[in-house]
């Protein structure tokens, strides 16, 4: 009887030790989904060091407007004005300029910096007196002003940044 007890206490001790039995395996949280909103990929051998207003006397000039053409454009400078809050460092963007059937001219927008996602936007564009108007329908909520002006393969957009600032942004128009 004593064998008995003695066998018994090692199996208990034994299975008191062995790991717990396999349970079904955990999915892990999944991280949050960024919403694409368009197909656009930025290209990050066009990187742009956005610059302060102060090495740009002409950043605060009026932007006259013009004729949107339809294509897609490179960023190649982007000007800090006012208290802007955009990015820090280089970011690469890429715009796309097109027009529907019906007239109405959408931006589509994408952005990247270098080990960041990207980011995407699409907005309707509205010429308003040769003061733009962005409302956004995809990736942003909301409407803003936006001073713009063009000529030849060239696209200049002003658009609201934090409070108090804003962004020059200068395109050119792939060949």
């Amino acid at each position: 009887m004593r064998r008995f007890f003695s066998s018994a206490a090692i199996a208990a001790l034994l299975v008191g030790c062995s790991p717990p039995a396999p349970r079904e395996a955990e999915a892990p949280e999944s991280a949050p989904q960024v919403q694409a909103c368009n197909e656009l990929a930025p290209s990050l051998s066009r990187l742009v060091r956005i610059e302060d207003e102060l090495a740009v006397a002409s950043a605060t000039s009026d932007l006259r407007g013009g004729i949107l053409s339809p294509g897609t454009y490179d960023l190649t400078r982007a000007v800090r004005i006012g208290q802007a809050t955009g990015w820090q460092g280089e970011r690469a963007v890429t715009l796309e300029v097109s027009e529907g059937a019906s007239g109405v001219v959408t931006f589509n927008w994408a952005g990247k910096a270098p080990g960041g996602e990207v980011d995407t936007w699409t907005a309707e564009f509205t010429d308003v007196a040769q003061q733009g108007q962005l409302t956004y329908t995809c990736g942003r909520i909301g409407q803003v002003l936006a001073g713009f002006a063009t000529s030849a393969n060239t696209l200049q957009l002003r658009l609201p940044d934090g409070a108090n600032g804003s962004l020059q942004l200068d395109f050119t128009r792939r060949g």
